[in-house]
């Protein structure tokens, strides 16, 4: 294995790398709540263990840089979505469940 993710055949990477496949890979807005429920239904409609995102690069720092204070990222929207649905009793991580995103640095 070169080391290098193939970005055109996700599922074929699991494979050169010796893992199981996953049951689906979601690609999608997760503010959505059509994207978080397609995710759970992958998996048989319950919360996840452990959900990975990676936010579109750029968005994040414009928040920081344009110097509105009540501009809410897209990370943080995203807890509330999330939080929105926990109330909801449709929740996407299980209490104790980690959220994890890939944040650049500068």
């Amino acid at each position: 294995h070169s080391g290098y993710v193939n970005r055109d055949d996700i599922v074929s990477d699991f494979e050169t790398r010796g893992l199981p496949p996953p049951a689906a890979i979601i690609r999608g807005d997760s503010l959505s709540y059509e994207v978080r429920q397609r995710a759970r239904d992958t998996i048989g409609g319950g919360p996840f263990d452990v959900v990975v995102c990676d936010p579109p690069y750029g968005i994040r720092e414009a928040f920081q840089d344009d110097g509105n204070e009540d501009a809410i990222s897209p990370l943080t929207q995203l807890m509330y979505a999330m939080g929105k649905d926990r109330s909801n009793g449709n929740p996407l991580l299980v209490r104790g469940g980690r959220l994890v995103s890939f944040i650049p640095v500068r």
